[in-house]
């Protein structure tokens, strides 16, 4: 009862209702989620307007509750006019919002949802009844349960050990919950191409086996992750093979699918109930694919800020973990890192940070033997995952599936010919545009080599191919970034001068550059183009020290646009960039030239092999 009062009361001040619980005349109707809690829900209406004031009336309203019966529903409708002509205090309950007949909604100062019992909820009724000593994390795993069940379970005398086994053992035998298995997904063991994300988690799932025997305190496991990545690199594989090697089971949910459930407070009813699910099979991950859909509240703006702003707030309030989330990671995943607000980020939310690249050759030969099964033991796969430079998890696996299909069609087992006819279209490199992306490549290898280290970098490898890759481009030139280093702005300008080098040779081999350094979002040109402005407007590094937005490339581009004072800033360093580069090139000519024909034989060389080439000159 304490809680229905505290729920109610609240419902009428989050919508600005205070006239009620000022004693005003009104009409009041509440929506009910769960018939079991209705009775207690209807009592407390009843002391809605009750008056601590002994000197003063006690208001008694005329409590109204459309249940399920037809009959009675339609006697209490009939009715109604006379009702609502005849009292100043109405408050009535029904089980959805078209359950309020016409005419009731015509009068009524509003329908209301009734908000979940939160924690705060609860802590604020176990104190008006006298509960004193329930930790709030015990607290928290009431929430989400009916009222009707916490009178049962939440009493005087009682231990905190017996009202947690017990509430845990009445909502899996009354509400009848199914627990869902484990994923049938792979474990970690048996995937490829993840990387740091493998190897995190495993740890959890040591992490958790030790928290399952009470050797370790939920404080002090990772509670949240945001795994990133382009798309198809396996970020729900990840999730699913996550909770198969921790033995736990998973429950997949996004932002588009709560928002199918409808309005806005439908929206935060799912999202809330699913968070409840993953509670109530703790140990549990909670995957949330699409994260960036939340958006950003610093960037958001119209007419759909406020229920963008109103979604955010409340996924924060579930990340919280203020109703409670011991036993539940939440596994988050976006290719869109930056468009995430910060807050969501944060450690204790989502604070570790995990990307999934695009698998690597050894990783791609992995991939195909783990969806090759026993098929094509003996063939040597090498060949095939080269020419998949570029593609993800997800175009492997098609290639693959394409190959099993072919197979099937001819009714005989696959064959190592199935996977070449399986392999995607790609354009083969003409002679002449090969040697243009060998000057490319070399152009960056050389001034990479050579300030890498103040750029804070470190060369690794240069690789130029035949057929355009997968990602559309004909080379790459690979550096690592050298961790614990402060950059200043020495070497920011170091890093514009390695990214324009591919241009800058081009320039002076040919006398002119295409336009391969151009064009998407992982160019050359867009890298330097941020890098030159980030500098100006974020960081203090330009011609003054304002700070003007954050270094988030989609704000930084967008003060570009709208500068053009800043535009021929970053266009001036941008050229000093570009002669710097040009001039380390013709500086080092010969080494230059021996890497070219390096890469034309080869078309790949390591820093090592960069490096003889220098040393041998």
């Amino acid at each position: 009862m304490a809680v229905a009062q505290h729920l109610l009361v609240r419902s009428l001040r989050q919508n600005y209702l205070h006239h009620v619980l000022a004693g005003c005349p009104s009409v009041i109707g509440f929506i009910l989620s769960n018939p079991a809690d209705g009775e207690t829900f209807v009592e407390a209406g009843r002391t809605l307007h009750r008056n601590r004031n002994r000197f003063k009336r006690t208001i008694r309203p005329e409590i109204l509750h459309w249940d399920s019966d037809a009959s009675l529903r339609r006697a209490k409708e009939k009715d109604l006019g006379k009702t609502l002509t005849d009292n100043d205090h109405v408050v009535a309950f029904a089980y959805g919002a078209d359950a309020f007949p016409p005419t009731f909604r015509l009068a009524a100062d509003g329908i209301l949802d009734i908000p979940v019992a939160n924690l705060s909820a609860l802590k604020t009724a176990t104190r008006s009844v006298g509960i004193r000593g329930l930790p709030d994390e015990i607290l928290a795993i009431a929430v989400g349960e009916p009222l009707s069940l916490l009178s049962i379970l939440i009493k005087p005398g009682r231990s905190t050990r017996h009202i947690v086994r017990s509430l845990r053992e009445v909502r899996k035998q009354q509400l009848g919950r199914r627990r869902p298995k484990p994923s049938a997904a792979p474990t970690l063991e048996v995937l490829h191409g993840l990387g740091e994300a493998a190897a995190w988690g495993r740890e959890l799932a040591k992490d958790l086996d030790e928290y399952r025997a009470g050797n370790l305190p939920w404080g002090d496991l990772d509670r949240g992750v945001l795994v990133s990545g382009p798309t198809g690199t396996g970020k729900t594989t990840f999730a699913q093979a996550l909770a198969r090697s921790c033995k736990v089971p998973i429950h997949i949910h996004s932002l588009a699918r709560w928002q199918a459930a409808g309005h806005l407070n439908d929206l935060l009813k799912a999202m809330r109930r699913a968070f409840g699910d993953a509670m109530a099979d703790a140990p549990s991950i909670l995957f949330i694919d699409e994260i960036d859909s939340f958006g950003d509240r610093e960037s958001l703006e119209g007419q759909n800020e406020q229920y963008s702003r109103e979604v955010i707030n409340a996924f924060l309030e579930c990340l919280d973990g203020v109703d409670g989330r011991e036993g539940v990671v939440v596994v988050g995943a976006t290719n869109l890192p930056d468009k995430i607000d910060k807050a969501i980020l944060r450690p204790g939310r989502l604070g570790k940070r995990i990307k999934i690249p695009l698998p690597d050759l050894d990783a791609r030969i992995g991939i195909l033997r783990h969806h090759l099964r026993d098929d094509c033991a003996a063939a040597d796969l090498a060949d095939i995952a080269l020419r998949l430079e570029g593609a993800s998890g997800a175009v492997i696996e098609q290639v693959v599936r394409d190959a099993r299909r072919k197979a099937r069609s001819e009714r005989r087992s696959l064959t190592f010919a199935d996977l070449l006819h399986g392999l995607p279209v790609r354009t083969v490199q003409s002679e002449e545009a090969f040697h243009e992306a060998c000057v490319h490549e070399a152009g960056h290898a050389i001034v990479g080599h050579f300030l890498g280290s103040e750029a804070g970098s470190q060369l690794l490898e240069c690789q130029v191919l035949r057929e355009v890759g997968m990602d559309g481009s004909g080379g790459r030139t690979v550096m690592r970034q050298i961790p614990g280093r402060n950059l200043g702005k020495a070497a920011y300008v170091a890093q514009i001068a390695i990214l324009l080098a591919g241009i800058a040779a081009e320039e002076i081999v040919f006398g002119d550059h295409a336009d391969g350094a151009g064009g998407s979002d992982d160019s050359d040109l867009r890298q330097a183009t941020l890098v030159a402005a980030t500098m100006e407007v974020s960081l203090g590094l330009g011609d003054s020290l304002v700070y003007l937005t954050s270094r988030r490339p989609d704000d930084v581009l967008a003060r570009l646009r709208l500068d053009p004072l800043l535009r021929q800033t970053v266009a001036r360093t941008m050229d000093r960039c570009f002669q710097r580069a040009r001039g380390i090139i013709m500086d080092h000519r010969v080494e230059f030239d021996r890497t070219v024909r390096l890469l034309e034989d080869r078309g790949r060389a390591s820093a090592e092999d960069i490096e003889h080439q220098i040393e041998a000159c």
